[in-house]
């Protein structure tokens, strides 16, 4: 009986069962809710709407365009009626009789094209040349010369053009002029078919669908503009509004328009070929009146839905976002070096044995760390001495033979200067206080080894020695680190050559580093040889006996990481090229020793 209550209050402090019955209580009233309230009706209804108007609009407009193409057809056929061209071209050559016939048999044409389409209301032609105008519902009388300019001034100055709009009425002109055919002057005429209005609004009652549902003909510089009954909507008119000159192509959609209860959905198509647009729209409250209903158990749901939202919010502040805010706060700690760092585990669940294990974790890398680091500290500081011991007694013979030769030619300033720079090599040698040292002094006491050894090779070699940036002078970094670089080329290179050797040591400051180069001309570095240099570098540290290449390696990446250490490559001057990286701060360094 114990075991059993052992085991089911294990369940219910468990983070998986408290997550679970949250969202159970959670999903119960959302399912119950859901299964009565169907959202997507009102989407797939506004949808199909939308398509049928979308399509009504566009067969609407393209039948229109059809139409106004076929009037344009039969204008350009009466171009060759033999009475109008009689009248417009030879009117002189003409008697009264004549002329009389041929203005009939003219009207007659007229009238049979204004009754050819329902959308035209009357057709004129407009002779010059015997001052009339003919129209097919007013017969023949004077010339009307304010219309005949102001629509021949209209196609002139907007060619191409299928309808033109002089005082709210569209009209379809067709200007025509045969020129050179007689001395004086040019034959011109023009043939104008105006459409009515009326009978355009009125083609466009198969989509009014529903109340207040209507249509709107409009151009987009608001010269002509009709609608099939006003309907109050101020958010409607804006949008009609918006039609400018420039941007009636962004209004060719559907869209919902408005808000509340005037909101309304438009469908909207530009004509190029007729110059203006059609804009159909329907109330929405007519087209959703029964799913207004709907909407409100809709913000029911929304509502009931966030307070689950603030319960389940609640629920995991307090079983994990909690535990694993201590949790991030003790690794933020960690980071910055704090070491003894605990978290209360006080929770039975998970989180607490999460957080336990943290604790235990935490005292293990402590002990570890301090292990470590001792023995690296050891280690590096056994490596230095090594170093420092290592006084090639060679260099000390050498030296020393010579000062005496010096002092036996009585070049007494040479040997003072001499016996200082030897002063100040043996001083920096063997002082052991401190395992690291100022890039300034590091680099003053490798220019005087230089100098030392270049003494001894003036015959066959010289060295230059670069300057250390100011800003890099009072840098802290591993004593004896460029030393061995020189001597490694004194003693590999120059001391087999008989003349023309150079050694040269820069520093190039770049945006986060600066950059040290110890180069050499020797002729004895091939491809062979600097792969072994590259395998000596990239070796398990702890198998081979350590060199001062690897000792100088693993100094710097005791001190900057992964990152630190040497990099070895052909110098441009043909010898061997060794290049050390030294940042002012700790930081994530980028790989800066493999740039070119």
């Amino acid at each position: 009986m114990g075991f059993i209550r052992t085991g089911l209050s294990k369940i219910k402090s468990s983070l998986l069962f408290r997550f679970a019955l949250t969202l159970a209580f959670m999903l119960i009233p959302i399912i119950l809710i859901g299964n009565y309230f169907y959202s997507g009706g009102r989407e797939s209804l506004r949808r199909e709407i939308s398509n049928s108007m979308e399509s009504r609009v566009e067969a609407n407009i393209r039948a229109m365009e059809k139409e106004v193409e076929r009037i344009q057809l039969l204008q350009f056929e009466m171009i060759n009626d033999e009475s109008l061209n009689k009248l417009a071209v030879m009117p002189d050559y003409m008697n009264n009789y004549d002329k009389s016939q041929a203005l009939l048999l003219l009207q007659d044409r007229l009238f049979a094209l204004k009754n050819s389409s329902i959308y035209i209301s009357d057709v004129s032609v407009h002779i010059p040349s015997i001052n009339r105008t003919l129209s097919a519902m007013q017969g023949t009388g004077v010339m009307a010369e304010e219309q005949f300019n102001a629509t021949r001034e209209l196609a002139s100055k907007n060619p191409g053009e299928a309808i033109y709009f002089l005082g709210n009425i569209p009209y379809i002109v067709l200007v025509h002029e045969v020129r050179g055919l007689y001395e004086g002057g040019n034959a011109l005429y023009s043939i104008i078919v105006e459409l009515s209005p009326n009978e355009l609004i009125k083609s466009f009652a198969a989509l009014e669908s529903s109340e207040n549902s209507g249509s709107v003909l409009r151009d987009p510089s608001g010269g002509f503009i009709i609608r099939s009954h006003h309907y109050e909507n101020p958010y409607l008119d804006q949008y009609i509004d918006q039609y400018k000159t420039d941007v009636p192509h962004t209004f060719e959609n559907i869209s919902s328009v408005g808000k509340g209860e005037d909101r309304v959905l438009v469908s909207s198509r530009f004509s190029q070929l007729l110059g203006f647009s059609l804009i159909h729209y329907v109330p929405e409250k007519h087209l959703f009146n029964n799913l207004y209903r709907y909407q409100q158990l809709f913000w029911v749901l929304i509502a009931v839905f966030l307070v689950f939202i603030v319960v389940l919010w609640l629920s995991l502040y307090r079983m994990i976002h909690r535990p694993l805010l201590a949790l991030l706060r003790a690794f933020r700690k960690m980071e910055k070096g704090e070491l003894d760092v605990t978290v209360a585990a006080s929770s039975r669940s998970e989180f607490g044995y999460l957080l336990q294990g943290f604790n235990k974790m935490s005292r293990n890398m402590r002990e570890l760390i301090e292990q470590v680091y001792t023995h690296k500290i050891l280690v590096q500081r056994a490596e230095l001495k090594q170093l420092q011991s290592q006084i090639n007694p060679h260099f000390l013979y050498n030296s020393y033979f010579t000062l005496s030769n010096m002092i036996a030619v009585e070049d007494h300033d040479n040997a003072k200067q001499f016996a200082t720079q030897m002063g100040s090599y043996l001083r920096y040698i063997t002082r052991n206080s401190s395992d690291e040292a100022p890039l300034y002094e590091e680099a003053k006491h490798a220019t005087i080894y230089a100098e030392i050894q270049g003494r001894r090779f003036r015959l066959r070699m010289k060295a230059e020695c670069g300057e250390v940036p100011v800003s890099y002078r009072a840098v802290m970094v591993p004593r004896l680190i460029l030393q061995p670089l020189i001597e490694n080329a004194f003693e590999h290179v120059f001391d087999q050559m008989e003349e023309g050797g150079f050694l040269s040591i820069t520093f190039e400051e770049t945006e986060d580093c600066l950059l040290i180069r110890v180069e050499d001309n020797g002729p004895f570095m091939d491809q062979e040889r600097l792969e072994g240099l590259w395998a000596l570098l990239s070796t398990d540290e702890s198998t081979i006996e350590t060199t001062g290449l690897l000792n100088i390696h693993r100094r710097l990446r005791m001190k900057y990481g992964d990152k630190g250490g040497i990099h070895l490559e052909r110098s441009l001057l043909g010898g061997l090229e060794v290049r050390i990286a030294i940042w002012k701060e700790d930081k994530e360094y980028a790989s800066i020793v493999d740039r070119g």
